[in-house]
């Protein structure tokens, strides 16, 4: 059945979220490491990254975080998620889906 634009995008979205959740066995992920994914999916900005190309975005997303944003992380480790790194990591994804959009 045909469905309209809204209800498309967000059964798109729940995909890509779905892909974020997915751990690899016996490798926990770090809490920061979970929220900086998890606010890219909640907020829309992996919509442009087809589904078989979330993983390998995260990795890279995350990579980029690691080596260069080591302060924003942390402050996500300690709970805080204001406007500042926000902006931080939206800007990590905007400068990666070149890469991987469509």
């Amino acid at each position: 059945s045909d469905l309209d634009s809204s209800t498309k995008l967000v059964i798109e979205k729940g995909k890509r979220n779905v892909e974020i959740l997915k751990q690899k066995q016996y490798s926990p992920m770090k809490v920061e490491h979970q929220i900086a994914i998890i606010c890219c999916g909640v907020r829309g900005w992996l919509q442009n990254i087809p589904t078989n190309k979330i993983h390998d975005f995260e990795t890279d997303y995350l990579f980029t975080l690691e080596n260069s944003h080591k302060e924003t992380l942390e402050k996500l480790r300690q709970g805080i998620l204001d406007d500042q790194i926000i902006e931080c990591l939206k800007k990590v994804v905007q400068d990666k889906l070149s890469k991987y959009s469509v």
